[in-house]
Parts: structure tokens; sequence; C-alpha cells
């Protein structure tokens, strides 16, 4: 039993004399003793699609420069939309017109997604500035006259 009391009062003992036992601990200034990760070493969470790209138009850059029959169009992922230059065959009366040029026609096509026909949805000969709404995640790939595509953007 006494043996009890001596070890006892040596744990107490000893925790009294260590160095700073009765002294309360200063707070670290910000910063400062504790490792800090590096600002590129940081984690962050990986974007899969940019908030400028959402109908992915950057992964079919490489159709750029081909000509339109290569490309299978009802095989794009989602709505896809087709501009090429167009004219309307009709006779015009030059005299009547405007002494102002209208707008380039452009032949519309549009793919709806999931669609499993080699023909648009939709076909229309319209004027470039009457193309309808800005839709973000819709794909629209631009021809020029010969059928060889010239641009892929997002609207």
């Amino acid at each position: 039993m006494r043996l009890v009391l001596y070890i006892v009062a040596g744990v107490v003992l000893a925790g009294c004399f260590t160095p700073g036992a009765g002294v309360p601990r200063p707070d670290p200034r910000p910063n400062l003793g504790q490792y800090q990760i590096p600002l590129n070493q940081r984690p962050t969470p990986t974007r899969r699609i940019p908030g400028e790209d959402l109908c992915r138009s950057r992964l079919f850059l490489g159709l750029i420069g081909q000509h339109e029959g290569g490309i299978v169009f009802a095989t794009l992922p989602g709505r896809t939309r087709v501009f090429k230059p167009a004219e309307l065959e009709l006779d015009q009366d030059d005299f009547l017109q405007d002494m102002r040029a209208d707008p380039p026609l452009i032949e519309v096509r549009e793919y709806l997604p999931g669609q499993t026909l080699y023909t648009p949805a939709i076909r229309a000969v319209t004027r470039i500035d009457e193309l309808g709404p800005i839709i973000r995640d819709r794909l629209t790939i631009e021809l020029d006259a010969e059928g060889y595509v010239r641009s892929m953007t997002c609207r």
C-alpha cells in the first residue's frame, strides 16, 4: 500500500516539475509554426465540362476542314445545327431592291438528340440575322460554300 502511495506521489511531483507545467501555452501567431500547403498544391475540384463549352465543341475541333459528306451528323451527341451559305433561286427585280445589301442567306439544318436518321429534322433557308434563340448546349457547325467545316461553336 505504501508502494502505491509512493508511485502516485512520484507521478504527481514529476508532473509539477516538467518545464512549462504551470504556464499556459501561448497561441501561435497566425501562419507561423504550422505547415502551410503551397497554393499550387492545394486541391481544387476538377470540372469535367467548362462553363463556356456545354456542348463539348472542343472535342470536335478535328472536324474543321473536313467535308460535310464525311461527317455523320446523326452520331454527334446532343442537338446539332448546321449552317451553310445559301441563295434563293427566285427571279428578283433589281430595280425594286434597296441599295443596301441584304444579309446573306444561310441554309439551316437541325439534328435532334438521339436521331438515327441521316436527314435533318428541320431544313430551312433563312436570313443570317433571323436565326432564333441561342441555346448554349447546342453544337453549331458552320460550313463554307463548298461544304467544308469552317467553325464549331456552342449556340
